[in-house]
């Protein structure tokens, strides 16, 4: 369960610092209408590109006091319950097909079957069925794929095909074209439970698809500029039906040397589909999405998004009125407050969504910068009188003194 927290009572106006405004470079006004209410603020991507990745430069502002407040991301989670199915049945048919059969613990929900094998390079067809007594079977996925792909030093494993979740006690299993059933290691039945991450989109890319360093590979590159914002997951927009194909996301920071930044298995088959590939938070200026075709005909990508998990800023204003979101600091550093308390995120709080203003920088806020004569113009003449009156004097005593020696002389 996800929590957040929540100032209030005395902590909740407490001022935490002053902060210098010339250090921080740009902000966004929040209009508060509902003082004393929990108030939140997404952290959208362009915040992401001038903050620090961590967003320790981040400060909620009320005139020139900065204000308590929390960051949460919301991440999502997956859990599975792996549980200990009795395996029967395993043969291998007429047609060349490994078939054998899972009884899972009584009243078990489950909803994902995962193999073990050793074998390597394969990609195979998967048929699940399930049936309440073991003699009558219904079909619950005709079209799944198990596969092992190794390339370019990497591994990738696709050993589980999901289902719809069932308490049906049997499940049987046909895979394709499997040359020995003593190559198989195992099976089992796991429930998985997901729930989503809440991401937004950062950078969107319609880029040129070319050849990788063999014909089998789709190559795709991503330029993000000097000042890139951070993501964590790519997702790739194709209008294909059907596909199963290995994937691999590299990143650079100067277009040289380049590391790999997540791999996996980008598929759409049937009703399921998997088009995201999850790296992990980057902030690079280069990116290469390496697409692994096989045999089939290279998969048409028409769109690469780069996401970033959302999240919010969350504070409880004092008074109603602006307030403002600062943030571009390199040199800030992460602030803590006392006497939070830690809530339930789910609990039955009044919460508002604010949009935050356009971006500003710092020195929009100071209008117009005139030059020091414009704005003292008063001081600027008497000064330059004053002046002119002293040279003046000067002048007219040198020139007396002048005088006086020629008198002398003559």
């Amino acid at each position: 369960m996800r929590s957040f927290l929540i100032f209030v009572g005395l902590a909740g106006w407490l001022m935490a610092e002053t902060p210098d405004p010339a250090q921080w470079e740009y902000r966004r006004k929040v209009a508060v209408h509902s003082p004393g209410v929990l108030h939140l603020v997404r952290i959208g991507p362009e915040i992401l590109a001038h903050a620090q990745p961590s967003l320790a430069d981040v400060r909620v502002m009320w005139q020139d006091a900065a204000l308590p407040y929390a960051i949460e991301t919301l991440s999502g989670s997956v859990e599975e319950q792996r549980f200990a199915a009795r395996l029967t049945d395993k043969v291998k048919t007429a047609e060349g097909a490994l078939r054998f059969t899972l009884q899972a613990p009584e009243a078990t929900r489950h909803s994902r079957v995962r193999i073990e094998t050793a074998e390597r390079g394969f990609r195979r067809k998967v048929k699940l069925e399930s049936s309440d007594d073991g003699k009558a079977w219904d079909t619950v996925v005709d079209d799944g794929y198990v596969m092992v792909h190794e390339q370019d030093g990497s591994v990738w494993e696709a050993l589980e095909v999901d289902y719809p979740a069932s308490t049906r006690p049997y499940l049987r299993v046909t895979i394709a074209d499997w040359p020995d059933v003593k190559t198989l290691g195992g099976a089992a039945l796991l429930l998985r439970k997901v729930r989503a991450p809440l991401r937004q989109t950062v950078k969107e890319f319609t880029p040129a698809i070319e050849k990788g360093e063999n014909a089998k590979e789709s190559l795709l590159r991503m330029d993000f500029g000097e000042k890139p914002a951070p993501w964590s997951s790519v997702r790739v927009e194709t209008a294909a039906k059907a596909f199963h194909r290995p994937a691999r996301v590299s990143v650079s920071d100067d277009g040289k040397l380049w590391r790999t930044a997540c791999a996996g298995i980008l598929f759409r088959i049937g009703k399921s589909e998997t088009v995201t590939l999850d790296c992990g938070e980057q902030r690079v200026r280069f990116a290469r999405l390496h697409i692994y075709n096989r045999d089939d005909e290279p998969l048409a990508v028409t769109k690469v998004e780069f996401e970033a998990l959302v999240r919010m800023v969350r504070f409880i204003p004092r008074e109603e009125g602006e307030h403002s979101l600062w943030y571009g600091n390199p040199k800030a550093k992460p602030v803590s407050y006392d006497l939070a308390i830690v809530l339930d995120r789910n609990a039955p709080i009044e919460r508002i969504v604010l949009i935050p203003g356009p971006e500003r920088r710092y020195g929009d806020f100071l209008g117009e910068i005139k030059p020091w004569t414009e704005k003292n113009p008063v001081v600027l003449y008497t000064a330059v009188f004053a002046a002119a009156a002293l040279i003046a004097a000067f002048t007219l005593r040198a020139m007396k003194k002048i005088a006086a020696k020629e008198q002398k002389g003559s």
